[in-house]
């Protein structure tokens, strides 16, 4: 007869004999414990050459079309469009080449993707541009212009976020690892940018190609990495004894980012009247890349204080 005092793992369930493997307090079976703490190359394989592949093929792309001015508005909505999904195909594939051997569920990371291109659609935009009309007084200055940028926009793009990886995986068996979160994390920030981008071109009526280039790319770099730093917050809310004001500071932190690169874009962008996309470029993938080197640092610091002698085990 089972003991019922005997513990169990958390994540299948099933029960489990001393030593025992603990996490911030939980306890793991022995291939959960191992899968929990699984490093994921192929994740940070894919994140950082997409980012730079991205970088560099946007810069060329739109160096070659800067001349480009007799597309009539059909062709311009038709290819921005193309563009405004691009970036999120090609790393959804790169992502799965690399992961080939455990690839995160399909149906999963197809479920987050579309919830958040969804609530980013019907929920986001429409608080951000009907509700709060942000508009029409946000550029009044720069305090008000940062404000709305991180109060209004940010945490409502990083409560989408939270939302879509919170409905479909959080809670379930597929979420058996600390990268997971930031995997998922990755992906809802995807969909956040592909409605972003969608809007952009089709609200505008199509746009300048260079322009709309580097646009497309930096949008999707910025909301990916931010979706990223969120992720890593529930993450180690899920497989450790995190206070219960641990996912809230991860929203807060995802929020402030995201509202300050989006208000930093405008600044560093401009150029008296006229906009430089270029500095907006090299700024996405300056804080791309220092976003998930962080994500880096911070996963491998979690996994090198689990596995140091007597803490994972009692």
């Amino acid at each position: 007869m089972a003991d019922p005092n005997q513990p169990h793992c958390c994540i299948c369930h099933e029960p489990v004999a001393p030593p025992y493997n603990m996490l911030g307090g939980r306890v793991y079976c022995a291939r959960h414990f191992a899968q929990v703490n699984k490093p994921h190359p192929g994740f940070w394989r894919s994140a950082v050459l997409m980012i730079a592949a991205m970088g560099l093929a946007s810069g060329i792309l739109a160096f070659l079309v800067r001349d480009v001015h007799d597309l009539d508005r059909t062709a311009l909505i038709g290819i921005g469009v193309i563009l405004a999904i691009v970036p999120t195909a090609l790393w959804l594939y790169y992502f799965y080449r690399q992961d080939r051997l455990e690839p995160e569920p399909k149906g999963r990371i197809g479920s987050v993707l579309f919830t958040a291109i969804v609530l980013t659609d019907f929920v986001g935009l429409r608080v951000i541009n009907d509700w709060f009309n942000v508009s029409s007084w946000a550029s009044y200055d720069d305090w008000s212009s940062l404000g709305a940028s991180i109060l209004i926009n940010g945490f409502i793009f990083a409560a989408i976020m939270y939302f879509a990886i919170r409905i479909w995986v959080y809670a379930t068996p597929e979420y058996d690892e600390r990268m997971d979160g930031i995997i998922y994390g990755t992906v809802a920030g995807l969909g956040v940018a592909t409605m972003l981008n969608l809007h952009y071109i089709i609200d505008n009526e199509g746009v300048a190609l260079a322009p709309g280039i580097i646009s497309v790319v930096t949008t999707a770099l910025a909301q990916a990495s931010f979706g990223g730093v969120l992720g890593y917050f529930m993450a180690q809310a899920r497989f450790e004894h995190k206070p219960v004001w641990w996912v809230p500071l991860g929203v807060v932190v995802s929020a402030v980012l995201n509202g300050l690169f989006s208000w930093l874009i405008n600044e560093v962008s401009a150029n008296g009247l006229e906009v430089e996309p270029w500095r907006s470029l090299a700024l996405g993938l300056v804080i791309a890349l220092l976003t998930f080197g962080a994500l880096v640092y911070l996963m491998q610091r979690a996994h090198a204080f689990t596995m140091r002698p007597g803490k994972s085990q009692v």
